[in-house]
C-alpha cells in the first residue's frame, strides 16, 4: 500500500482544507479532523489499516459540511476530496479509497463501510464525540444550533438519542476499547448535572431537567 512519501504533500492538503473548515461551525473545524486523524493512526495501527488512507479521509471528511451541493455532507465532502487528491498526485487507489471512507462516514444516505479504512474513519470519528473533548464539542455545536441544555432539540437530546448510540454501531475492537471510559466520563457528567439541578431545586432554585 501507498505511504505518505512527502510530508510536505500532506500538510499541502492541510492547508486546503483549512480553508474549508474556516466556513465551517467550531465543532466541526480543522482541530476537529487533526484529532480524527490522531485516533485514526491509533486504530490503523492496531487495526493494520493503511494509514495513509485514514489520515488523509480523517483531514477532508467533513469539508463539504456547509455549502453541500450533494445528497449530504459525506457525499460532497467526497467529491471535494477527490479533486484535491487529484490536483496534488495522490495515487488514483489511494483517491478512490479516502472517497469510500469519506462518504461513508455518516450513515445520512445510507452509506455502510465496507473497507476496514472507511471502517476505521467512522470509529476515529464517534471518538471525538465523547469524553471531555465530546462534552465540548456538544456544547459548541447547541451554540451553532441554538439548543437549550436539557429538554427537546437540546444538548442532552442529542446525547440521549446519537451519542448514547455510537458504541452500538462502532466496528472494531480497539475503538470500542478506547470509547468505553470516555462515555463513563460523559454518563458521569449529566448524572452530575441533574444531581446538582435537583440540589438546586430543593433549595427553591431552578432544576436543569424542566
Amino acid at each position: 500500500m501507498e505511504t505518505i512519501a512527502s510530508q510536505d504533500r500532506f500538510q499541502q492538503i492541510i492547508q486546503v482544507a483549512q480553508g474549508f473548515y474556516a466556513r465551517k461551525d467550531r465543532a466541526h473545524d480543522l482541530d476537529h479532523a487533526l484529532r480524527v486523524r490522531e485516533w485514526g493512526k491509533k486504530l490503523a495501527k492496531a487495526e493494520g489499516a493503511d494509514s495513509t488512507v485514514i489520515e488523509l479521509a480523517a483531514i477532508l471528511h467533513d469539508i463539504g459540511r456547509s455549502g453541500a451541493v450533494e445528497k449530504t455532507h459525506a457525499e460532497s465532502s467526497a467529491g471535494l476530496a477527490v479533486n484535491i487528491l487529484q490536483k496534488n498526485g495522490y495515487s488514483e487507489d489511494v483517491v478512490t479509497q479516502v472517497k469510500e471512507a469519506i462518504i461513508s462516514h455518516s450513515r445520512e444516505a445510507g452509506h455502510e463501510p465496507k473497507t476496514l479504512e472507511a471502517k476505521i474513519l467512522y470509529d476515529a470519528d464517534k471518538l471525538d464525540f465523547v469524553g471531555a473533548i465530546g462534552i465540548g464539542r456538544l456544547f459548541t455545536l447547541a451554540g451553532v444550533e441554538g439548543w437549550t441544555l436539557s429538554g427537546e432539540n437540546s444538548c442532552e437530546d442529542f446525547y440521549q438519542k446519537k451519542i448514547r448510540t455510537y458504541r452500538d454501531h462502532l466496528f472494531t475492537q480497539t475503538a470500542k476499547g478506547y470509547f468505553d471510559p470516555l462515555f463513563l466520563y460523559m454518563e458521569g457528567f449529566w448524572q452530575e448535572l441533574h444531581a446538582e439541578g435537583l440540589r438546586l431545586s430543593d433549595s427553591g432554585q431552578a432544576n436543569f431537567s424542566e
